[in-house]
């Protein structure tokens, strides 16, 4: 796969098409109400229009530095921000739970030496319903063949690793693609068996934030906060050791599984 310094921009259009199709028309339509309102006089129309035109300009141009940022490889790229965040070794063999989009994987293999990415497809269109995902998994193409990435495929409450064989279990903007709580926290449970004690899990997510709302406008109240997350994944077990946020766009989390003295010390405080 070819990393053109627009590719991953021009993935995200195509596959959000409808979203900047309709602002795009938007903004045709409001320059021909200008014009036609210009000529024929209709000038208490024109202020209005401008303001509309300057709103769909704007959602239109964020959209694309969002698209940068976030999957262009000189944006912020928060998958390698949780790399770094976790310190993972050129020699570790590691999961990275995926909805098939690939990039993201192959970008991080290529900091690893002798070490592998697990790649995990855990799509499945009757839990991710974001007609996005079927139109950005469609112009993927075949994975590559190289030593350092494994293809595999799994679901969200059954990954096909054994229990406590991994150190370090990623995932960037993918728990939140499952609307319900319940698979949330059935994913987040289903990482924590898989991880060794004392593993981790790298976990970034949107969440609300002033960029969010910039971006995204009234949109962004269905993005949960960086306290929901904090919270689901105590709640799942781990220790939340370190966060981050990135630009607004993304909220990183570095969270440890507990070593099973740990978790019965843990466990003894919460009920005293």
């Amino acid at each position: 796969m070819k990393d053109g310094r627009f590719n991953g921009t021009r993935t995200f259009i195509l596959a959000n098409w409808p979203r900047f199709a309709m602002l795009y028309l938007g903004m045709v339509a409001a320059l021909v109400i200008i014009g036609v309102s210009a000529m024929q006089g209709w000038l208490s129309f024109v202020p209005l229009t401008m303001a509309a035109l300057l709103i769909l300009i704007y959602f239109f141009g964020a959209g694309i530095w969002e698209a940068r940022q976030r999957y262009d490889f000189d944006g912020v790229t928060p998958h390698h921000v949780l790399f770094d965040m976790g310190q993972v070794p050129a020699t570790e063999r590691f999961a990275y739970i995926d909805l098939g989009l690939q990039r993201q994987a192959i970008g991080l293999s290529r900091r690893l030496t002798t070490g592998q990415v697990i790649v995990i497809d855990i799509y499945n269109p009757q839990w991710t319903v974001s007609p996005w995902l079927v139109r950005w998994r469609s112009q993927e193409p075949p994975p590559p063949a190289d030593p350092r990435l494994s293809w595999r495929e799994g679901s969200l409450d059954l990954l096909p690793l054994p229990d406590e064989s991994v150190n370090t279990v990623m995932m960037c903007h993918v728990a939140g693609e499952f609307w319900q709580e319940g698979d949330r926290a059935a994913l987040l449970a289903e990482a924590f068996r898989i991880l060794k004690p004392q593993g981790q899990l790298l976990l970034a997510e949107s969440v609300r934030s002033q960029t969010t709302w910039l971006i995204h406008g009234l949109a962004t109240f269905g993005l949960p906060t960086a306290d929901y997350w904090r919270e689901l994944l105590q709640q799942t077990g781990y220790r939340v050791r370190s966060e981050k946020n990135v630009a607004g766009l993304s909220y990183c989390y570095r969270a440890q599984k507990p070593t099973p003295a740990e978790a019965q010390q843990l466990s003894f405080k919460l009920v005293f």
